[in-house]
């Protein structure tokens, strides 16, 4: 007769190295009341911790943005994905 015994199989950990970055200086982030803020900038992206905390990251700075603030600032380089991704486009024409 055959055993079957299920065995535990725990997911290898790995934690993102955006959680040694430092967050973004003082005079960076501007206050925006248009649609232009960090959360739709292509630079943008979230990450957890390993305690399951959330934090915004910056690729473009390489840093963290404080919380919130990717609802109301943005920075001088904000990019939107449409224009990375057609910008070739207007160069063809």
């Amino acid at each position: 007769m055959y055993s079957f015994e299920p065995q535990k199989v725990l997911p290898k950990k790995r934690y993102a190295e955006e959680e040694d970055w430092e967050y973004l200086e003082e005079g960076i982030l501007t206050m925006s009341r248009t649609a232009l803020v960090c959360m739709t900038c292509t630079h943008f992206n979230y990450s957890c911790d390993k305690y399951c905390h959330s934090f915004l990251t910056c690729s473009e700075h390489q840093r963290l943005i404080p919380q919130g603030s990717h609802l109301t600032c943005r920075c001088s380089s904000w990019k939107n994905d449409f224009e990375v991704q057609h910008a070739s486009c207007s160069n063809v024409a």
